[in-house]
């Protein structure tokens, strides 16, 4: 099985690929559409989203529109490529680009505002009635469904049904949030709206297109949608819908909590109270009218409900989706707070929910603009290289990268958001490098346990992250198990909780996570019997007790490497992500016998490894560079290699801050290695050692091994390096030497 694993690395199939968001923003052209679906397969991309965007020409679902998609699924399927549907013209989803609305008017999104029973307009929809009784400064006190006898300081209000006002973004350049001429946002939170919404969508691919479903058609990508819609004044308004009083009061809601989320109170627990319900109603109701019927949708048409959830934090709606997603376009997450931001969990929740599900495949919608502050264009190879990194330390498994081919064209290039992270980037020559990366990383996590010590109890209301914090420094391993699954999939046998094929012995409960009577009786079974739960903010010190790790990384100055010990056909993996920018050395401790491999995930190689015999177990020295991923794999039927001498430490021998395009530098005649090593790059750099190309760098640590280009003697270094712009559209700018720090290493080289 080893041998297998090992070529199926070399070349994991396109299943694994990356699936961009293939933006149409532009007039559409069958030639130039199917002359970039063979560009997409030439650089290793055998997939892609059709997504509608801003500046499109071609009429949305015309017949010239879906003349378009069908020549691009006839040509995928000839390469055999995935192909996914966006649901809407733009986003949100959920309103098919205004025809819900144009449809029946009453469709369009709404809202609950409270005004004065003798000043309620003679066509109100009235809803409710209530007395309202406020104080002096004119904050909620109290709530009455009649008027108390006797006293005339509760005042009567109507509750009544009126529309957002909310749009979606139309498709052309002078269609923006909020316009006149923007589409108007349907009422998402009705199960009518949203059946006529994949009538108008889904129903319509389908009866054009049927024969692609299921083969070439994978899914159907469903984005964010939103209940209010673009541009909404909900100042004194709420979003609500017909029926929905009772599934607020299901979440725990009284007339009082309603009350509070239209007047001020007194009480600001009261205030939060209201909120929390009132959110998780939204939720709720989300699932059962908005998400479930696009599921149900997709399963009875053979595809995949594929997309994301609006909030980073929203793990009980993951479950509806076939392939759970989240979204990480906004730089929501940077290297200084991957551990802090409330949006760190991206990734994590979608790739446990898989994983509870027994899903082999997560995904995560990402890029975008996660360039630097206030610069978005200054999105880098290395910034991707660490998002990519960020997200298959946490499990990722299918990578959908944001923005590719943005249109060029003027003014629809100034309306669109930068960067373009494909064809029209300066790294598009070199992606076929980039996809097998991600093949391979995807491959490794798909259909793979992990082994996690402990489970993270956690629901929409609160997903711990500062509590995991240190879990993630110290290298212990948990996912996060939602209270839905808990209690309506997980079973308690003896001591352990089951779900799928993991099980968990210790159960992690921060102090903040609401929960009932309900899950503390299922939780105590579990205790009874011998099970672990601990009920704190304090994660880390219950862990260093109660867990004896057999496989972990010992080394210094390791708080920015993410450890994940997996097992995939019954051999064992290491995955070890460096996320920090200075390089991590240490060993890699374990109890796992047999032949270990270094798999590297760029060329697809794997090279033997030598282990010393301790107390602790069998120890690897392992040296994780920055921003970036060491693959280890262990076969259990060969013999362990031992280790032998170690090789010759490289030393530094020159430093040399230079002006200019080119350096030199001198090597005695006994050659073994030299290495250069460059700071503060920006971007891409191209490299020449006496004339002859030594490779491109992209991503950190900017090293190049240039041991069998150097000779004795003399030795000339060139280097054109692109400017700190990103995303010039493919036109790089040779800057030379000039501000740069290089830094040559080797056990050869003369003074």
């Amino acid at each position: 099985m080893y041998d297998i694993l090992t070529s199926m690395w070399k070349n994991p199939g396109n299943t694994f690929t990356p699936i961009p968001f293939w933006f149409w923003n532009d007039k559409l052209d069958k030639d130039e559409l199917v002359r970039q679906i063979d560009d997409f397969h030439k650089k290793g991309i055998d997939g892609f989203v059709i997504h509608p965007r801003l500046g499109l020409e071609t009429e949305y679902l015309s017949d010239e529109y879906f003349e378009m998609v069908e020549a691009c699924l006839e040509a995928a399927e000839r390469r055999h490529m995935m192909v996914v549907l966006y649901d809407e013209a733009m986003y949100p989803s959920g309103s098919a680009h205004g025809r819900v609305v144009a449809e029946d008017p009453r469709f369009a999104a709404r809202a609950l505002t409270a005004v004065k029973t003798e000043e309620t307009p003679a066509d109100a929809e009235i809803l409710y009635r209530f007395w309202i009784h406020l104080d002096e400064k004119g904050q909620l006190e109290d709530v009455r469904l009649d008027a108390p006898k006797g006293d005339d300081s509760y005042v009567s209000y109507d509750f009544v049904l009126t529309y957002t006002g909310g749009t979606i973004r139309g498709l052309l350049p002078d269609e923006d949030d909020g316009q006149p001429n923007a589409p108007k946002a349907a009422d998402i939170l009705s199960p009518y709206a949203v059946q006529l919404f994949t009538q108008k969508t889904h129903d319509l691919y389908y009866e054009k297109l049927s024969r692609f479903f299921g083969k070439t058609v994978i899914g159907f990508f469903t984005d964010e949608p939103s209940v209010a819609g673009r541009g909404a004044d909900m100042k004194g308004k709420i979003s609500w819908t017909y029926d929905l009083l009772e599934d607020f009061f299901e979440c725990g809601g009284e007339f009082l909590d309603l009350a509070a989320l239209l007047f001020p109170t007194k009480d600001k627990k009261t205030a939060r109270n209201a909120s929390r319900i009132y959110q998780k109603t939204i939720r709720c109701r989300l699932n059962s009218a908005y998400y479930q019927t696009l599921s149900d949708w997709c399963r009875g048409h053979n595809v995949a409900l594929m997309g994301h959830p609006a909030e980073s934090g929203d793990c009980d709606t993951l479950p509806k989706f076939d392939v759970p997603g989240q979204d990480l376009v906004w730089r929501m997450v940077t290297e200084e707070n991957a551990l802090t931001s409330p949006d760190s969990v991206m990734a994590k929740l979608a790739a446990d929910t898989a994983r509870h599900l027994g899903a082999s495949r997560n995904s995560n919608e990402c890029f975008g603009v996660c360039g630097e502050a206030g610069n978005p264009w200054n999105f880098t190879p290395d910034n991707m290289m660490w998002y990519l990194n960020f997200l298959f330390a946490r499990g990722c498994n299918m990578i959908i990268p944001h923005a590719f081919y943005y249109s060029t064209r003027t003014p629809v290039q100034s309306d669109e958001r930068p960067p373009d992270v494909g064809p029209n980037n300066i790294w598009w020559k070199d992606y076929r490098k980039i996809a097998m990366y991600i093949k391979r990383l995807s491959w490794l996590n798909t259909t793979s346990v992990n082994h996690p010590d402990a489970a993270v109890l956690c629901s929409s209301e609160h997903v711990p992250v500062k509590p995991v914090e240190p879990l993630y420094k110290k290298g212990y391993t948990f996912n996060y198990l939602t209270i839905d699954d808990l209690m309506n999939r997980a079973r308690v046998v003896d001591d352990t909780i089951c779900i799928d094929q993991y099980v968990y012995k210790i159960l992690l409960v921060d102090s903040r996570l609401p929960i009932d009577a309900a899950i503390v009786e299922k939780i105590g079974r579990c205790v009874i019997q011998g099970g672990l739960m601990h009920n704190s903010s304090n994660f880390i010190d219950y862990l260093d007790k109660h867990v004896k790790r057999t496989s972990y990384f010992d080394g210094e100055n390791s708080e920015n490497l993410r450890f994940t010990y997996l097992s995939k056909s019954g051999c064992p993996f290491f995955l070890l992500v460096n996320e920090g920018r200075t390089e991590i050395s240490g060993k890699l401790v374990t109890d796992q016998n047999g032949a270990a491999s270094d798999f590297d995930p760029f060329t697809g190689n794997t090279s033997p490894m030598a282990a010393e015999m301790t107390d602790r177990g069998f120890e690897y020295s392992v040296t994780v560079p920055p921003h970036s991923v060491k693959v280890i794999g262990i076969n259990p039927d060969a013999l362990i290699t031992l280790a032998k001498e170690p090789a010759p430490e490289l030393h530094l021998r020159e430093i040399f801050g230079l002006g200019g395009d080119h350096m030199t530098f001198t090597c005695r005649d006994d050659i073994r290695k030299v290495k250069l090593a460059f700071t503060d790059i920006h971007d891409i750099a191209d490299v020449k050692v006496n004339g002859k190309d030594a490779g491109r760098l992209l991503f950190l640590p900017y090293e190049l091994d240039i041991t069998e280009l150097t000779q004795p003697g003399e030795n000339t270094v060139e280097v054109s390096v692109t400017g700190s712009m990103a995303n010039t559209y493919g036109k790089p700018v040779p800057v030379g030497f000039e501000g740069l720090t290089v830094k040559l290493y080797g056990d050869a080289l003369s003074q």
